[in-house]
């Protein structure tokens, strides 16, 4: 989906739309961006709707360090040189090294060239400033309130402004949900509780990284839990045998009709299930051990057939 002209919340909070939503946020002296989109051609549009209205970039605030969250920084600085960056601890090296990414994905080994795409690898940008965890911070005369979400990434984080939550990946629109089938995080736990965590809190207004605006986000966040549980169950029921890392996701692949033929998408989905195998380990309803030189998978013997704990 191309990125669409700039839409306004409020006087001061918009976002411009589009496969990654890129939230704006007008400070004192320019435009505040949270995250920069895919690459340049999704920058050169934003500095289009910038120009329109008048506004240089004074500052991009980062949610998390995935290639298409941050792939427009090293253009829209080029053009602002001034802009400062804020990240979240942790995700500010991959943002500074973006090779961490496809080494990462590809279990710590010298990444295949056909992960070095822009998908897996963007450009690098410098970090100006640390996040906090959680709780307050000021940038560019605006008072943004931190929201620690991490499950998707190991230390995302949400931003309020004007009680508005720009919510990154801690959930994904209906539409996104269906499309990837099993989506992509690397703690099915943590996502699970950063749900819940948005389920008890009270925003004017919520924008996801991928997926519509909304107002009344209970039906959107119940759906994002019902399908990580639904994700759990399946597994489970792919381990009543115990297999290896390889096996299981080839069996839950074949469950959910997906058929992986490229690098890029083996290694997504590689560590999106051993997210949710991590989940699992934490919620003590799988467990592991090593057998014959294998890495073996199996469900717990207290885990319950139809129980999410």
């Amino acid at each position: 989906m191309a990125q669409h002209s700039l839409t306004m919340i409020t006087d001061g909070v918009g976002y411009f739309p589009g496969s990654v939503n890129i939230g704006l946020v007008l400070g004192q002296t320019g435009a505040i961006l949270i995250d920069s989109g895919l690459d340049t051609q999704t920058a050169k549009k934003i500095k289009k709707g910038l120009d329109q209205i008048a506004q240089p970039l004074s500052a991009i605030v980062q949610t998390h360090a995935h290639a298409d969250h941050f792939g427009g920084n090293a253009y829209l600085l080029s053009c602002w040189p001034e802009a400062k960056v804020y990240a979240p601890p942790l995700e500010e090296a991959v943002i500074r090294y973006p090779l961490l990414e496809p080494i990462y994905l590809g279990m710590g080994a010298q990444p295949l060239e056909e992960l070095r795409n822009k998908f897996l690898l963007a450009e690098a940008s410098r970090v100006d400033h640390l996040l906090p965890n959680e709780g307050p911070v000021e940038i560019d005369g605006v008072l943004f309130q931190v929201i620690s979400l991490p499950g998707h990434s190991w230390n995302q984080a949400g931003l309020a402004v004007e009680n508005i939550l720009f919510a990154a990946d801690s959930f994904f629109g209906e539409e996104t949900l269906h499309k990837h089938k099993l989506p992509f995080l690397v703690d099915a736990h943590e996502t699970l509780l950063s749900l819940v965590k948005l389920l008890e809190s009270n925003f004017r207004g919520y924008l996801p990284g991928h997926g519509p605006y909304t107002t009344s986000p209970e039906a959107v966040l119940t759906a994002n839990i019902h399908c990580h549980r639904r994700l759990y169950r399946m597994i489970e029921e792919a381990l009543t045998e115990e297999r290896t890392l390889e096996q299981c996701l080839a069996s839950v692949c074949e469950r959910l009709q997906i058929s992986i033929e490229n690098a890029t998408s083996y290694v997504l989905y590689r560590t999106a299930l051993m997210g949710y195998l991590i989940g699992l380990l934490k919620e003590e309803r799988v467990s592991y051990r090593f057998f014959a030189n294998q890495w073996l998978w199996g469900k717990a013997a207290l885990a319950q057939d139809g129980l999410d704990r």
